[in-house]
């Protein structure tokens, strides 16, 4: 089985590999039923253009879920 990437802040640019580091645009994504223990996913994605080569693209930013006990990230 594959191991899981770091998640890290920085993206890498799926064209050249270059780093970049914040989203120009970001927006929020509700799941529409909650999961076993009733918490909602909220997952945020950003659009990143690679400053090299200009390629845009998007990747998920965080993901939240909450609940009646808190938000856990």
């Amino acid at each position: 089985m594959p191991k899981k990437k770091q998640a890290t802040k920085e993206k890498v640019c799926p064209e050249c590999g270059t780093i970049v580091k914040e989203p120009y645009k970001t927006w929020e994504l509700v799941a529409p039923f909650p999961d076993k223990k009733m918490r909602i996913t909220v997952t945020i994605f950003g659009m990143y253009q690679c400053p090299s080569c200009g390629k845009k693209f998007r990747s998920v930013v965080a993901k939240a879920k909450m609940g009646a006990e808190g938000i856990e990230i």
